[in-house]
């Protein structure tokens, strides 16, 4: 099975530019590996050119196929990069530490493997935790501004936890593959393009069950993310469903106007750049526009 498995992985991504005009997509884009520190292969997506980039960081178990309508819009502008996380999408599925130092250590050697100067930092549901760990522990010279989406940024009220069986479902492969259909699907609120659907099912399944839980259970109080964003003197865009409003309300009152934006999608699942991506695109595109031309 494990054989099969990889045998289907590296033929998604042999053929995985053949498939992109089948997503209705035309942008170019190009595929790159690098070895990290300790041994793991991960996989990125890059598409576009220039001085100035766009870098993605999906979410929970999630692969970078995901920002798919992003690689379109975006790269006509910036050159866009996103990454898949060790065993998500196309990166390496290991055995090998999946802890928050080292999640946030892949990206900054996904980073300088790279050659990644000035960059707009986005990260997506379990990626906005990690995008501000990294920022917190690393303190990026190039970083011109940060896109946080649809995650909690520890301000207000906390958001309901997951449910006390969750470590049992994990660990159920019937339980478990369930909960994954169910949550790939749940994730949009609209029906996504059959391959999109299909990429993000199969990097939701790939992952052992201890990562699954793993990634889930950040060490961190929930002041480390709002502490950790105050610090930050960049620009912010603070891309949320109505959840999230209360959220969106305090870090309006934290910080200055010319620091933080918070944009509402409230037609879209949690995939919000997927179910309004023209919307999600064009906001991104001003953000970053204003982001880069700041003095730094």
């Amino acid at each position: 099975m494990n054989r099969l498995r990889r045998l289907v992985r590296m033929l998604s991504l042999a053929f995985w530019p053949a498939l992109w005009p089948a997503l209705g997509l035309t942008a170019p884009v190009h595929h790159h590996t690098f070895t990290t520190s300790d041994g793991v292969r991960l996989h990125y997506i890059e598409a576009g050119r220039g001085a100035h980039t766009l870098v993605l960081i999906p979410g929970w178990l999630m692969p970078a196929a995901v920002f798919e309508k992003q690689f379109e819009t975006l790269s006509k502008s910036y050159r866009v990069l996103a990454l898949d996380p060790r065993s998500q999408g196309l990166s390496e599925v290991t055995t090998r530490s999946h802890a928050p130092k080292r999640r946030i250590q892949d990206i900054d050697e996904f980073l300088k493997a790279a050659q990644v100067r000035d960059f707009v930092l986005a990260g997506w549901s379990l990626g906005v935790l990690e995008s501000l760990d990294f920022v917190a522990n690393y303190k990026p010279k190039g970083l011109r501004g940060l896109i946080l989406i649809d995650n909690s940024v520890g301000e207000g009220k906390p958001p309901a936890g997951r449910r006390s069986n969750f470590a049992q479902t994990m660990n159920d492969p019937l339980k478990r593959e369930q909960y994954m259909r169910t949550f790939s699907q749940d994730i949009y609120r609209k029906p996504p393009p059959p391959v999109l659907a299909q990429a993000v099912l199969d990097s939701a399944l790939q992952a052992a069950p201890d990562v699954a839980i793993q990634l889930l259970n950040q060490p961190y109080p929930r002041t480390y993310w709002s502490e950790t964003l105050q610090k930050q003197q960049v620009p912010v865009l603070y891309a949320i469903r109505p959840w999230l409003q209360e959220q969106g309300k305090a870090l309006q009152k934290k910080r200055a106007r010319d620091l933080i934006t918070v944009e509402m999608f409230d037609k879209a699942g949690h995939a919000l750049f997927v179910d309004e991506a023209e919307s999600f695109n064009q906001a991104v595109l001003k953000f970053s526009q204003q982001a880069f031309a700041r003095k730094k």
